[in-house]
């Protein structure tokens, strides 16, 4: 199910509406009411969403009456639900996620949900808002001052770009805990400085996944696409590639439904890295004795690509470390229980305390991510001010790392 239109109009009209109606029902009729989508949704086991009842709802009840006996504010899009549905398709049938995002495109219009949407938001609020500011603002704020002084090489234009995206505004914003978001930017860089290759960096805008996914706000998301679009293509640049799995998920599969001629081609860094041979050109360190464990994120798994394998690959290819897995992996891969900045609460604190519980029994030293969301409220789980003797166990054992900042250190590339 893809977007009702190019753009999203300032006031919804009652015609609008009706289009967005028309999809969600024509979704909602292929259940067939086979509860699989109930038995493997994360909120589901904690009685707090039910995507079934949801379905339901849609088919036989007023808009209103299954908004207000469902919160679709709280539902992760983690796309665990499609995996097993056998109604979803490609093109049609029960795409919870993406019928989920058509109807916030209403709700976050109605008195009654305003609430709701407050309530599920984290950091009050404020990554929306900066959104907002970067679609208003002409000028983007200057996130590359993190190269100064590192000896990166980058140009301005050329055929292949990386994008940074948030993490230099993350690690201003999220200070708690001690993590540095733009050692992974410093890493991919580094890695393909290694390999002479110097590729574009710019000073892009947000990509526009939470603002989309968050707040249905497809206006700003709109803004935010066009100017990196404009921006890249009048640098010449026709290949990005993406340490973010959310950056990656959004230029891939969503800006292609809201903008035109898209030429663009799109890799994670962990794909780049094994099509082009980089790490066999790398030496590593001889005495590496590591494990570790890896962490499908939802964005580059289930909403991605089903990029599963390429991350597996990479580790597997650095001499002295072994991959352990956990018991959920790949399509299975439990949602680490925050998306677009959302949804953060007592219940899905459940899911990531499940999530680095299953890391922890691996025996696993590292515990690796693609996601900056992952990298984030893991870590938040594991600094929390009262934190249990499990958690300080686990905290002193299982070191949470981004799967390019741990490449990169290894190589003391940072």
């Amino acid at each position: 199910m893809t977007g009702i239109s190019d753009t999203e109009p300032n006031v919804l009209s009652e015609d609008y509406i009706d289009q967005v109606l028309e999809k969600v029902k024509k979704a909602a009729n292929y259940c067939y009411n086979c509860n699989k989508c109930v038995n493997v949704c994360p909120l589901s086991a904690l009685d707090v969403f039910n995507p079934r009842n949801l379905i339901s709802d849609l088919t036989f009840l007023p808009l209103e009456e299954a908004l207000n006996n469902n919160n679709i504010w709280l539902c992760l899009s983690c796309a665990q639900c499609t995996t097993y549905c056998p109604m979803t398709n490609e093109g049609e049938g029960v795409n919870i996620p993406e019928l989920i995002l058509e109807l916030r495109k209403i709700a976050k219009t109605l008195d009654f949900e305003t609430e709701k949407i407050a309530q599920c938001e984290t950091h009050d609020g404020i990554f929306p808002v900066i959104a907002q500011i970067q679609a208003e603002n002409p000028n983007p704020p200057d996130k590359l001052s993190f190269l100064e002084g590192t000896g990166l090489k980058t140009t301005s234009s050329g055929e292949l770009a990386y994008f940074v995206g948030c993490l230099p505004i993350m690690e201003d914003v999220i200070y708690r805990f001690d993590v540095d978001y733009t050692n992974s930017a410093k890493s991919i860089i580094g890695l393909l400085n290694e390999v002479d290759i110097k590729p574009v960096v710019l000073n892009e805008k947000c990509c526009g996944h939470d603002i989309l996914w968050g707040k249905a706000d497809t206006s700003t998301f709109q803004s935010l696409a066009e100017y990196n679009l404009s921006l890249y293509k009048n640098a010449g640049v026709k290949t990005i590639i993406f340490g973010c799995a959310e950056g990656y998920k959004t230029w891939k599969f969503d800006y292609p439904k809201y903008i035109d001629n898209y030429e663009f081609e799109i890799f994670h860094i962990t794909e780049y890295l094994l099509k082009e041979n980089i790490i066999e050109n790398l030496r590593f360190p001889q005495e590496l004795d590591l494990k570790v464990t890896y962490h499908d994120a939802c964005r580059l798994g289930r909403l991605g690509d089903g990029l599963y394998d390429a991350p597996r690959e990479l580790i597997k290819r650095i001499p002295g470390v072994e991959l352990i897995e956990m018991e959920n992996i790949r399509e299975d891969a439990r949602c680490c229980g925050v998306s677009a900045f959302s949804g953060c609460n007592e219940y899905t604190r459940i899911l990531r305390q499940e999530r680095i519980n299953e890391a922890y029994e691996t025996g696993a030293d590292y515990l690796l991510v693609s996601c900056p969301k992952c990298l984030t409220h893991f870590n938040c789980y594991l600094n929390e001010p009262s934190m249990n003797s499990k958690q300080k166990e686990i905290k002193k054992k299982l070191v949470i790392k981004d799967i390019i900042t741990f490449i990169g250190e290894l190589l003391f590339l940072i």
